[in-house]
């Protein structure tokens, strides 16, 4: 059996333990309640005044702004070791750059090359037909389209195929056939040449036969 007398101070202890805990527990909360009552921003300074002063007691440690843009605390050693990374970051950098830039005049020199290749082909696959006349100002017809074009003039930038031309002029007939087939290939040129006469005088000449 166990002694009365033991079984007394066993008690007392447990009591002893169990006030204490409750006392410990009480301070904490009354220690939580006085830094509640501290501004937010008071306490924000305070913890960063605290750490500054840690860090700056032992002396072997710095203060850098990061690649995030945030202070922190690193030993001097590892601070020339960041300095020494950053001018080959910057070399790295600028040498994007210039890889970037490079390529950029490269597509444009290539899409300038390309339109203007392009362009020449265009030219290539098209043709002109000029037309003269022994009368100025007459109207060129193309494809029985009277054309801003006088005579004598050249008609640019044809597709290839066959094209009907024509001229008139008030007053003026043409001897001859009054429209003319050409069949025009690609990048071909050709010239037609048309006679024109007063119509009273192909009317005077019809008549006296």
């Amino acid at each position: 059996m166990i002694d009365h007398n033991e079984e007394q101070r066993l008690r007392d202890l447990v009591r002893k333990e169990l006030e204490a805990r409750e006392e410990l527990r009480s301070k904490e909360k009354a220690g939580e309640v006085k830094l509640t009552t501290i501004d937010e921003l008071e306490r924000k300074r305070i913890i960063e005044e605290e750490i500054q002063s840690y860090y700056a007691a032992r002396g072997d440690y710095k203060q850098i702004e990061n690649e995030d843009g945030e202070l922190e605390w690193i030993t001097i050693a590892d601070a020339a070791e960041r300095e020494k990374q950053i001018p080959v970051d910057i070399e790295e950098l600028e040498e994007g750059q210039k890889k970037v830039r490079n390529n950029i005049v490269m597509i444009a020199v290539l899409a300038f090359v390309g339109v203007a290749l392009m362009i020449f082909a265009l030219q290539q696959r098209h043709g002109s037909i000029q037309v003269l006349a022994n009368v100025d100002g007459a109207t060129i017809i193309l494809n029985g389209m009277p054309t801003e074009f006088r005579t004598d003039n050249v008609l640019h930038d044809l597709a290839p195929g066959i094209h009907v031309i024509s001229v008139a002029k008030d007053g003026f007939g043409i001897v001859g056939d009054a429209a003319r087939r050409v069949e025009l290939k690609a990048g071909g040129e050709e010239v037609l040449v048309f006679q024109l006469e007063p119509k009273e005088r192909r009317f005077n000449g019809q008549s006296q036969n």
